[in-house]
Formats: structure tokens, C-alpha cells, sequence
């Protein structure tokens, strides 16, 4: 059994079927691609997963539990983390300050009336977050820019830095919604670094992603939809030469002689 797994995933919008009867399993401690044409249902799989689409049909296992419609912070809790494709940070805070409200969540579990009334157990809790804070900015080699106010970083960092904030929340698998979108090529191939050294440290990827230089010499596997429904599976050299991925998305300059 995987860590993630879909079972006859359907959306319907009215009379759109954005997604149409997807399966597939995200194994433990891999990196798995799920790449399409714009508009085939991609971000709404991991809306759905993720919490904010409810399926119209279909099954989301996550860690041998049904996680099927339920809301996002119980699944976050769960241990699946999120980057989205439209950043979204504090911009008026520093680096670290970021980091340290994205883990809150994991800490702050006996309600918020305790955080504010118990001053000892904040402060506490302020500096576990702080230590949690800077062992993943070593991790991501960010410590330079631990203490830069978000705002007035460049934009390939601040995807660096929501990616850091989803590892506040100790998650076992980590969705990217398009993690390169907007990157150049010295910018992906840092992204392409780190990713493969969180997933090095036990964490499981899966990614939504354009950039065929990060999905094909990163993902395990790769799962290919097309008016949300599922064409091809398998290892990034079977879907370089699959006739039906270059013919829908690829085109023959990715294929493989």
C-alpha cells in the first residue's frame, strides 16, 4: 500500500467533469509527478486531496486512513503538507518569522485560549518553534536569508521559503502545486536540489509540474491525465516514449531515441 491512495476520483462542476474515474498510489518515500495539458485536472486532484474540493465520487486514502472530504487542517494534522501555485506568505514578516507561523499549527493543539493564557508554555513554545525554524533553513542552506523580511525578496526565494514554511508542519508527504512555475533554469536546478534533499530525509513528493527538466530527472514515477482522466503511468523513459503523451502533451522533443 502507498502512502496516497486514489481510488475512482471524480469532480463534476454543474456540467464539467474536471476529474473522471482517477487512480493511482503515491508510494512511501518517492518522488511522483502528475503532469497534463492546462486545464486537465490537475490542481483540482489536489484540491481535492488536499481538503478544499470535496470528490463528487471516489475514495483518498492517506496513510492507511480515508482522509475522503475532510477539512484541511485535520488532513494538514495528518501529515500532508501543501505548497500552492499562487504564493502565499506574510510579506510583512522576516524568513524565519514566516516558518514559525506555518508550524503553530502543529504545536498549538490545546486551543488558542491556553496559547494566550499560559505566557510560560508560550515562550516555550516560541523557542521550540524558533529551533524547528532554523534547523530547516540549514537544511534548505537559507540561513543567510533568515532574517530578510519576505517582502523584499526575489521571487524564486519566496518559493523556497513557502516550501521551508510546509516543512514546519513535520509532513510525511508534501503536495507542489507547479513548485518551478516562474523559476529559471539556475533557480529550478536549486529547486531540484532541495527537493531531493527533503525527500533524503524520509519525506514523500508529489508534484504538479510543466518544468519537464525537474519532473523527468527527479520523479520515480509519473502519472499523465488529459480531460481529467488518466492516459499513462510508469517511469519518467516509458512516459518520454509513450505515443499517446507526446501526441496529447510531450510533443516528440522530450522523446528518448
Amino acid at each position: 500500500m502507498g502512502i496516497l491512495e486514489i481510488h475512482n476520483l471524480t469532480k463534476r462542476f454543474s456540467g464539467l467533469v474536471a476529474v473522471n474515474d482517477l487512480s493511482f498510489s503515491v508510494n512511501e518515500r518517492s518522488i511522483h509527478a502528475l503532469i497534463g495539458p492546462n486545464g486537465s485536472g490537475k490542481t483540482t486532484t489536489i484540491n481535492m486531496i488536499d481538503g478544499v474540493f470535496a470528490p463528487t465520487e471516489g475514495r483518498i486514502v492517506f496513510r492507511g486512513q480515508d482522509i475522503t472530504g475532510k477539512p484541511t487542517y485535520e488532513i494538514s494534522r495528518a501529515g500532508l503538507g501543501r505548497t500552492f501555485q499562487n504564493i502565499k506568505l506574510f510579506h510583512t514578516l522576516t524568513v524565519k518569522e514566516n516558518l514559525m507561523v506555518g508550524g503553530h499549527m502543529f504545536y498549538t493543539k490545546e486551543g488558542i485560549l491556553k496559547f494566550l493564557l499560559d505566557i510560560r508554555g508560550t515562550k516555550q513554545e516560541e523557542k521550540r518553534l524558533a529551533e524547528e525554524a532554523e534547523r530547516i533553513l540549514e537544511l534548505m542552506h537559507m540561513q543567510a536569508v533568515a532574517n530578510h523580511t519576505v517582502g523584499g525578496l526575489p521571487y524564486g526565494m519566496l518559493k523556497m521559503v513557502e516550501l521551508a514554511r510546509t516543512m514546519m508542519t513535520a509532513p510525511k508527504l508534501i503536495l507542489l502545486d507547479e513548485p518551478a512555475a516562474g523559476l529559471n533554469p539556475s533557480e529550478r536546478k536549486k529547486l531540484m536540489e532541495i527537493l531531493i534533499r527533503i525527500y533524503e530525509r524520509g519525506v514523500a513528493l508529489f508534484l504538479i509540474e510543466h518544468n519537464m527538466d525537474v519532473v523527468m530527472n527527479i520523479s520515480h514515477k509519473i502519472t499523465v491525465i488529459n480531460f481529467g482522466s488518466k492516459i499513462a503511468e510508469g517511469k519518467p523513459a516509458q512516459i518520454q516514449n509513450n505515443p499517446e503523451v507526446i501526441q496529447a502533451y510531450l510533443g516528440d522533443r522530450y522523446k528518448k531515441g
